[in-house]
Protein backbone atom coordinates (compact mmCIF):
# COMPACT_ATOMS: atom_id res chain seq x y z
CA UNK A 1 0.00 0.00 0.00
CA UNK A 2 1.42 3.45 -0.80
CA UNK A 3 2.28 5.82 2.06
CA UNK A 4 -0.22 9.32 2.04
CA UNK A 5 1.50 11.88 0.99
CA UNK A 6 0.14 15.74 0.94
CA UNK A 7 -2.07 17.20 -2.11
CA UNK A 8 -1.04 19.76 -4.37
CA UNK A 9 -3.47 21.96 -3.97
CA UNK A 10 -3.85 25.50 -6.55
CA UNK A 11 -5.93 28.30 -6.07
CA UNK A 12 -6.58 30.34 -8.83
CA UNK A 13 -7.77 33.79 -9.87
CA UNK A 14 -8.76 33.82 -13.43
CA UNK A 15 -10.20 37.56 -13.45
CA UNK A 16 -8.87 40.71 -14.94
CA UNK A 17 -8.70 42.25 -11.52
CA UNK A 18 -6.68 44.53 -9.59
CA UNK A 19 -3.30 44.13 -9.78
CA UNK A 20 -1.39 42.41 -6.51
CA UNK A 21 -5.09 41.02 -5.68
CA UNK A 22 -5.90 38.01 -5.52
CA UNK A 23 -10.14 36.97 -5.49
CA UNK A 24 -9.54 32.83 -6.01
CA UNK A 25 -12.56 31.91 -8.14
CA UNK A 26 -11.04 28.14 -8.87
CA UNK A 27 -9.26 25.25 -7.15
CA UNK A 28 -7.08 22.28 -8.51
CA UNK A 29 -6.48 19.74 -6.23
CA UNK A 30 -3.41 17.04 -7.63
CA UNK A 31 -4.03 18.58 -11.16
CA UNK A 32 -8.00 18.21 -11.19
CA UNK A 33 -9.91 21.50 -11.01
CA UNK A 34 -12.60 21.08 -8.62
CA UNK A 35 -16.10 22.68 -7.49
CA UNK A 36 -16.42 24.91 -5.11
CA UNK A 37 -18.99 26.83 -3.67
CA UNK A 38 -19.65 30.33 -4.76
CA UNK A 39 -19.40 31.68 -1.07
CA UNK A 40 -16.82 29.12 0.18
CA UNK A 41 -14.35 30.69 2.05
CA UNK A 42 -10.58 28.90 1.39
CA UNK A 43 -8.14 29.10 4.33
CA UNK A 44 -4.78 28.83 4.08
CA UNK A 45 -2.49 28.79 7.44
CA UNK A 46 0.28 30.94 7.98
CA UNK A 47 3.72 29.77 6.17
CA UNK A 48 6.53 29.24 8.00
CA UNK A 49 9.91 27.47 8.06
CA UNK A 50 8.62 25.94 11.06
CA UNK A 51 5.60 23.69 10.05
CA UNK A 52 3.34 22.19 7.96
CA UNK A 53 1.04 24.15 5.50
CA UNK A 54 -2.82 23.45 5.84
CA UNK A 55 -5.42 24.71 3.49
CA UNK A 56 -9.04 24.44 4.90
CA UNK A 57 -11.80 24.67 1.97
CA UNK A 58 -15.45 23.75 1.06
CA UNK A 59 -15.46 21.60 -2.05
CA UNK A 60 -18.53 19.89 -3.79
CA UNK A 61 -18.34 15.61 -3.55
CA UNK A 62 -19.02 13.65 -6.56
CA UNK A 63 -18.44 10.79 -4.36
CA UNK A 64 -18.52 9.68 -1.03
CA UNK A 65 -17.70 6.49 0.88
CA UNK A 66 -16.94 6.28 4.29
CA UNK A 67 -15.67 2.64 5.48
CA UNK A 68 -13.69 0.65 7.15
CA UNK A 69 -10.09 -0.79 5.21
CA UNK A 70 -7.74 -3.08 7.37
CA UNK A 71 -4.45 -1.97 8.20
CA UNK A 72 -2.26 -3.90 7.05
CA UNK A 73 0.87 -4.52 9.23
CA UNK A 74 3.55 -2.17 7.15
CA UNK A 75 1.43 0.94 7.56
CA UNK A 76 0.88 0.27 10.84
CA UNK A 77 4.74 -0.08 11.72
CA UNK A 78 5.35 3.42 10.16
Amino acid sequence: MAQPQGADVEIIDRSTGTPGVILPNAVRINGTEILIPSDAKIRVSDITEDELVTVTLTVFARSLSIRHEPADKTSRDN
